[in-house]
C-alpha cells in the first residue's frame, strides 16, 4: 500500500490483523509497516526480536502525528527491555528502519 505524508509517498506493508500487529517487523532488517488499530489504544510497543533500531511514528484517530520515538532493540541484558508508547492514545503506528524526516503535526494521507 502507498501512503503519503507531506509531499513524500511511501510503500508500506499494512498490519491490520492481531497476528500481523503482534509480529510487526520482527526478524527483518528493512521495511516500513503501518499498523491500523480498530480503535484508539495505548498499547505498548516492544523491540523483542529486532536487530536494528526502529523509528516509531504514532498517529491519532485523525491521522495526525502525535509522537515520534527512536526505539532500540532488546539485548540479553534486561535493562534494555524498554516499551514505547505516547502519553496520548493512538490509532495508527508507522514503523520504519529509516528516519522519514517527518514531524509532529504532519498528517498521514492515503496516496
Amino acid at each position: 500500500m502507498e501512503i503519503k505524508i507531506n509531499d513524500q509517498t511511501y510503500e508500506v506493508e499494512v498490519a491490520e490483523s492481531f497476528l500481523k500487529r503482534a509480529w510487526g517487523l520482527s526478524l527483518r532488517k528493512e521495511g516500513k509497516m503501518l499498523f491500523k488499530f480498530p480503535r484508539s489504544t495505548n498499547a505498548k510497543i516492544d523491540m523483542a526480536l529486532l536487530s536494528k533500531p526502529l523509528y516509531l511514528y504514532f498517529f491519532d484517530s485523525e491521522k495526525e502525528l502525535i509522537h515520534i520515538e527512536k526505539a532500540r532493540p532488546w539485548t540479553w541484558n534486561p535493562r534494555t527491555w524498554s516499551f514505547y508508547r505516547p502519553k496520548e492514545k493512538y490509532q495508527y503506528l508507522l514503523e520504519s528502519f529509516e528516519d522519514l524526516d517527518i514531524e509532529e503535526g504532519d498528517r498521514l494521507l492515503p496516496s
